[in-house]
């Protein structure tokens, strides 16, 4: 490879990667000090710079196909040539290679970033944070492990069950400002496949389950769980209440705690309002019995986002994926949660 290409594709790289790198700087920087969903966007156009969101990696590719090519050459030919100085060669444009390169990971981050800023400005999900509403002078850890604790719903799993992702926000059913605790779970179970008759030697299989739900404060405390996908409940919630409607009965099981406080509770209004939900949604409700927290959980992605934009190589593309960038699950069950506990 001549000199001077070698030279001036240095040139090109290093003039090319700095601009992408201002432009994740600049990025960063616009995510940081808007206020709003549309200040964002309108920080993206018009950009008056170069767009690019790619690095140019061209000679580190063709440095590690030299390397590569070289040591497979050197190997039928160590006959003629010793190996060691094909080795060498290979090793020494392979290192090169390997220090010209540029990762995509400062790339991958501040879109990620800019993606959770976003959901922030436009529907209020502050991630990884904890609503007001619960003491947060507690490590994050301890207090989602007591939220745990009051429901039956997170004893799944053999091997580990936790609260993986989360996010806070507030909601308003028209006269309470609810605080809201979005959440993923996932939990572990280890299935033996296999087990030597001989010996205590097993074979196990780990079997991993996600789900999405919600913990809602400022709830009445009920003590009413509904479920349309168990047709027996966990303690305390062990009581099973049947409605004058043998439809919703086929659809949707209902438990309590005592029954004169399922009758009083689960007005005809509130048992439509359930089917209603359960139509959309399937996973298991609680209303817990002493506490004022509701939590649900289901099989829903509750994060799932969806935009019209796959590939992100400028700025052109990142404004448009951030623009039609929307949250349909999340939109759907914050819709059919607040019709459910006006």
């Amino acid at each position: 490879m001549p000199i001077d290409t070698v030279q001036e594709a240095l040139h090109i790289r290093r003039k090319k990667n700095a601009q992408v790198f201002r432009n994740i700087a600049r990025l960063w920087e616009a995510g940081q000090t808007s206020h709003s969903d549309q200040e964002l966007l309108d920080k993206l156009h018009p950009w008056r710079e170069d767009h690019s969101l790619r690095f140019f990696n061209v000679l580190p590719y063709l440095l590690a196909m030299t390397s590569i090519s070289t040591l497979i050459f050197g190997f039928f030919l160590h006959p003629h040539i010793q190996f060691i100085w094909s080795f060498l060669g290979a090793f020494f444009t392979g290192f090169l290679a390997y220090l010209l390169y540029e990762s995509q990971q400062p790339l991958r981050q501040v879109i990620h970033y800019l993606e959770q800023r976003m959901i922030d400005l436009r529907y209020g999900l502050k991630f990884q944070q904890l609503p007001a509403y619960l003491p947060i002078q507690a490590q994050p850890i301890l207090v989602i492990s007591r939220l745990k604790q009051y429901f039956p719903l997170f004893n799944r799993g053999d091997k580990s069950n936790e609260i993986t992702y989360y996010a806070s926000t507030t909601w308003n059913d028209g006269e309470i400002e609810h605080q809201v605790l979005v959440f993923k779970y996932q939990y572990v179970s280890e299935m033996p496949i296999f087990q030597d008759g001989n010996t205590d030697k097993k074979i196990v299989k780990e079997i991993e389950k996600d789900l999405w739900g919600a913990f809602i404060f400022q709830m009445p405390a009920l003590g009413i769980a509904v479920s349309n996908q168990r047709s027996r409940f966990f303690e305390p919630y062990t009581r099973s209440w049947q409605s004058s409607d043998i439809l919703i009965n086929r659809k949707i099981n209902i438990f309590g705690c005592d029954q004169h406080q399922l009758a009083r509770e689960v007005s005809p209004s509130m048992t439509l309002k359930l089917n209603d939900f359960f139509q959309h949604f399937s996973g298991d409700l609680i209303y817990h019995h002493q506490e004022q927290i509701l939590c649900y959980v289901g099989e829903q992605d509750l994060f799932q986002t969806t935009s019209k934009r796959d590939e992100i190589n400028d700025i052109p593309a990142l404004r448009g994926h951030l623009r039609t960038m929307t949250m349909p699950q999340y939109q759907k069950f914050q819709q059919h949660m607040l019709n459910l506990i006006r």
